[in-house]
């Protein structure tokens, strides 16, 4: 008998750990970006297909990616579902084996492209020049601070390849990354977005002439796999009538360079079943839309 109380207790227990671990039913807390960036747009667009399923969705600002998961991951974690690159859930995963495997992606969004600015007047203009260097240049690049989108990129290129982690890295993003490239104190910055993004489109008007749209077509980048061993990336081209001032030059214009699809993700062990199915509805509901905004 006080056997099989203990068993009750024990069950009742666990069941109480169980509930915490799952969200308040009727509602989803998902992470997205920056106020009126992309991600913080897609967000609101598929919370406003959200709207009479039974489930709210909750559209929360953060840093990127990184942020993301961080926020949705953990003892008690902030967000339940999020958007965000592929390497970032890449790069969780090698360190955070267990955890990783809740994060379930449940619907793929636009197209985002890693543009690589460079000085003009190095002469770079392919991404892995930067690590074979072979006339001693000290080549470098910016890859932005720790955990943004640019930084989780870098940590899967040194992975797929380790003699990228022999060049030297500088964590200025955004203008300060452009002022550096564009006066020679950094060689080449990076920036994953989709097509007209905000720095990029800077770099065209602002610095014209200073700065190059080099490729990134390292044959080692398409051998990356994300945690269930498919692509992480693939090679597009960024069309030549992109950015028109000066920042691609050559033939056509166009630059090939590592793509990917941003996704939505779900931390599934934090989410109500039914939940989950109808926010799955609605995040691929949206997708369209997303697409038409931010390109396919």
């Amino acid at each position: 008998m006080k056997r099989f109380g203990i068993s009750i207790i024990t069950a009742f227990a666990l069941s109480l750990v169980t509930a915490s671990t799952i969200a308040h039913a009727g509602t989803i807390n998902l992470c997205t970006g920056g106020e009126g960036g992309p991600y913080h747009t897609a967000g609101k667009m598929i919370a406003k297909q959200m709207v009479g399923s039974g489930t709210d969705v909750v559209v929360k600002t953060s840093s990127g990616t990184w942020d993301n998961i961080q926020r949705s991951t953990g003892d008690e974690p902030d967000c339940n579902a999020f958007v965000g690159q592929p390497d970032g859930h890449a790069v969780f995963a090698r360190e955070n084996k267990a955890e990783a495997s809740n994060l379930r992606k449940v619907a793929t969004l636009h197209r985002e492209y890693l543009h690589v600015l460079c000085n003009a007047a190095s002469g770079v203009d392919a991404l892995d020049e930067l690590e074979s260097d072979p006339a001693g240049n000290g080549y470098s690049v910016a890859v932005g601070e720790v955990g943004s989108g640019s930084w989780l990129i870098w940590q899967n290129f040194i992975v797929e390849d380790e003699d990228y982690a022999a060049v030297p890295t500088h964590n200025d993003g955004d203008i300060f990354a452009l002022t550096g490239v564009a006066s020679g104190t950094y060689t080449c910055m990076l920036v994953p977005a989709g097509l007209g993004n905000s720095v990029v489109t800077s770099a065209d008007n602002d610095f014209s002439g200073e700065l190059v749209l080099a490729s990134a077509v390292d044959k080692d980048f398409n051998d990356a796999v994300d945690p269930k061993g498919d692509p992480l990336y693939e090679f597009e081209d960024i069309p030549g009538d992109t950015y028109e001032t000066s920042l691609q030059r050559g033939w056509g214009g166009s630059v090939e360079t590592v793509s990917w699809l941003a996704g939505v993700y779900v931390n599934s062990s934090q989410i109500d079943r039914k939940d989950l199915a109808n926010f799955m509805k609605g995040a691929n509901r949206a997708k369209a839309q997303i697409r038409a905004e931010y390109g396919s």
